[in-house]
């Protein structure tokens, strides 16, 4: 008459809900994503990014999470990064393999709108698409 409820299925579901609600905060710019901010490209050539777009060190570029980056449909649109309260806006062109989902890649031209070069990282960088 009754069935027992099986709780596994129960958390699979919930941790499900809660994957897909991350990636709509971060897919449907519900919310700023906050992390570390990295330099991409600081070699002397222009390279090819993962949206088949090239760039070199001085554009105005990010590359965002591979996970974010969902097979290229994030290509193009603009990101406005903040950092310490200084918000700039870059093109998206590459994707970040090694970036958490609230991490960022910008070129050095990008990164320097915040700090020089040799920094190397930027901590507390919210990032939002605005297109």
């Amino acid at each position: 008459m009754f069935r027992s409820l099986d709780f596994r299925n129960t958390h699979v579901a919930l941790l499900i809900a809660l994957i897909l609600f991350l990636t709509k905060s971060v897919h449907g710019q519900v919310t700023n994503a906050t992390g570390l901010a990295t330099i991409i490209h600081t070699g002397p050539g222009p390279i090819m990014g993962a949206c088949g777009i090239e760039y070199g060190p001085d554009d105005l570029v990010a590359g965002v999470p591979t996970s974010v980056f969902n097979s290229g449909e994030v290509c193009s649109k603009t990101v406005a990064v903040t950092v310490q309260g200084k918000t700039s806006q870059f093109q998206v062109v590459d994707s970040c393999a090694s970036c958490n989902i609230l991490d960022i890649n910008l070129a050095p031209a990008a990164f320097t709108q915040f700090l020089p070069v040799a920094d190397g990282i930027l901590m507390e960088v919210s990032w939002v698409f605005v297109d």
